[in-house]
């Protein structure tokens, strides 16, 4: 590069839509207790049931992960004083499933009937987040050259040599909101026929361009 080479910095922005082809199955298992013991043997016990459950669904128990697990104290407020009210244990657990609407019908009849009291969550996802961040990288590049191109026109002047690039170490989202459901409503019938929407993922980049005499 020359010295005193006139540059021009861009960033990009790349959005690339996908298809949910997973989903996830959030479940939490809650237990409290005055006493120790007692709230950490209930947790035990609601996940055995849970796990017992699962072949119901075709499902074995290596599928069920563990997300977080908390053990708390859990106190009460009143006319400005806090009282122990117990011991609180909660398992936050999650299924990856292929989408098939029938299935997940099946998955929450089973976990509904094993008595483990999950509160369930549903959001969506897709099985290769790498492909789909490989893309919205692709489209920030391209929308920084075609921001630079046209403000380098536009000043009687042309791209020359990439001089550097810039990437913060962002996580790129590839997950749909998460929606409550109710175990109260699930059974062996149970309509599981939806269309989730189109997953929008982003990210940006920064391009660093020299600038040449058009």
């Amino acid at each position: 590069m020359k010295t005193n080479q006139p540059l021009i910095r861009v960033q990009g922005s790349g959005q690339v839509a996908s298809t949910p082809d997973t989903i996830i199955l959030g479940l939490e298992l809650i237990s409290e207790h005055r006493d120790y013991g007692k709230a950490t043997t209930d947790a035990a016990r609601k996940l055995e049931l849970l796990r017992a459950a699962l072949p119901q669904a075709d499902l074995t128990t290596e599928q069920l992960k563990t997300d977080s697990f908390n053990v708390g104290v859990e106190r009460d407020y009143d006319s400005g004083k806090y009282t122990f009210r117990g011991y609180s244990v909660k398992h936050d657990l999650s299924l990856r499933l292929p989408f098939d609407p029938a299935h997940l019908g099946r998955v929450l009849a089973a976990v509904a009937a094993s008595n483990a009291k999950a509160s369930l969550s549903l959001s969506f996802t897709v099985a290769n987040p790498e492909e789909v961040k490989r893309r919205v990288l692709e489209a920030a590049v391209s929308n920084a050259r075609s921001r630079a191109e046209t403000i380098a026109t536009a000043a009687g002047q042309k791209l020359g040599a990439i001089h550097a690039i810039e990437y913060g170490h962002t996580e790129i989202l590839i997950r749909s909101e998460s929606h409550s459901l109710s175990t109260a409503c699930a059974s062996p019938a149970m309509d599981m026929n939806f269309n989730p929407s189109d997953i929008e993922s982003t990210d940006t980049v920064l391009v660093v361009w020299e600038l040449e005499q058009a």
